[in-house]
């Protein structure tokens, strides 16, 4: 089970564990550290209707990249998140870039 090195889940552990069914699975141990932040970090002030799946897609042009966000600030649950807080906002890095599967 490879884990790319921009993913959320690069660095971690990959675990075996036995499912109750008996068979043997593959799954990546949880982060109990925030991972350091590479690259300039922004901040950015909270305001009414933030959300960070809506941050994520200001600042990087996609919804599913909200965890670089909670990653990157001791948030812990993200409707935790209120008016006039204060998030580190890290650059965009290489999980935006676009791969393409075929050339055109």
């Amino acid at each position: 089970m490879p884990v790319k090195p921009d993913s959320r889940f690069a660095n971690l552990p990959v675990l075996q564990v036995m499912a109750p069914d008996g068979s043997v699975r593959q799954v990546v141990a949880l982060r109990l550290e925030l991972p350091a932040i590479t690259g300039e970090v922004k901040q950015y002030r909270v305001i009414q209707g933030d959300g960070v799946d809506l941050l994520a897609r200001r600042f990087f042009g996609d919804e599913r990249l909200w965890w670089r966000i909670l990653d990157a600030n001791p948030v812990v649950y993200p409707l935790n998140i209120q008016p006039n807080d204060i998030l580190n906002v890290p650059s965009p890095g290489p999980s935006t870039r676009i791969t393409r599967a075929r050339g055109f």
